[in-house]
């Protein structure tokens, strides 16, 4: 799922493509919140119209899959 939906911003390990501006997942700094819930919440709704919302493509279970994978990113 990270793949993809998520590395042509956040770069294929999650360290940002930083032309784009999308932040680092894999430095522990959480811009919007780093529990779980909140990481689902980003995918869920998206952030502000530059991160799209996930929701109707993913669903509930792969967004909870890809939040916990997220999670993990930064340690």
């Amino acid at each position: 799922l990270f793949a993809t939906y998520c590395t042509a911003c956040h770069g294929e390990t999650g360290q940002r493509n930083t032309a784009l501006g999308a932040p680092n997942l894999t430095d522990n700094i959480w811009l919007h919140g780093g529990s779980a819930a909140q990481i689902r919440e980003v995918i869920l709704a998206g952030r502000t119209g530059i991160m799209p919302a996930q929701q109707e493509r993913l669903g509930t279970v792969r967004v909870r899959l890809l939040a916990a994978y997220v999670l993990g990113l930064g340690g």
